[in-house]
């Protein structure tokens, strides 16, 4: 009879250790860690360079909730821009690989402006806050580590009043799921 006991008491306990093994793994299955890199050169002597990394939970099947967080940087010879940005977003999957994306952002920085002229030489600064509501679809690759790219468009832009130049934004990155 011990021995009968002894054995349950094992399967019992073998049960519930597996099973807390099982649902620790689903549970973090569902954190995506990931964001965007990029680099960027043109006339004037411009670079820039942006890093956001972004963390997200899928708290379903087709929905998942995040925050991102970024830094752009870009120098041209006129003007040099820091600017920081912060902001949660919801990315719903109707079908498997295509989503729909809402994305709240807060901008902040400065941008430097050098005005030169063969008469005179200008320096001056400006702060820059703008808030943005990103609207918008994407694709998203299968596997632990996905692809993503897209569009989105801030339904908060007005024209000649906004820090950026168009309302329009493409989108990609990459993210990895634990």
């Amino acid at each position: 009879m011990k021995k009968f006991l002894l054995f349950i008491i094992s399967l019992t306990l073998s049960y519930t250790a597996f099973s807390q093994i099982n649902q620790n793994q689903t549970l973090n299955n569902n954190w995506r860690f990931g964001g965007g890199l990029g680099l960027s050169f043109g006339n004037n002597s411009y670079f820039g360079f942006n890093i956001s990394p972004s963390v997200g939970y899928m708290v379903a099947n087709n929905l998942e909730l995040g925050a991102t967080a970024g830094y752009q940087y870009a120098k041209d010879d006129y003007v040099k821009q820091n600017l920081f940005n912060v902001g949660p977003y919801i990315n719903f999957f109707p079908i498997e690989n295509i989503f729909l994306r809402a994305n709240y952002m807060y901008y902040t920085g400065k941008q430097k402006y050098n005005d030169r002229t063969p008469y005179y030489n200008s320096i001056y600064e400006t702060d820059m806050d703008e808030s943005a509501l990103w609207l918008g679809a994407g694709y998203q690759s299968n596997g632990p580590v996905r692809f993503q790219a897209g569009v989105m468009y801030n339904v908060l832009y007005k024209e000649n009043e906004s820090i950026f130049s168009s309302g329009l934004q493409p989108f990609m990155g990459v993210s990895i799921g634990l």
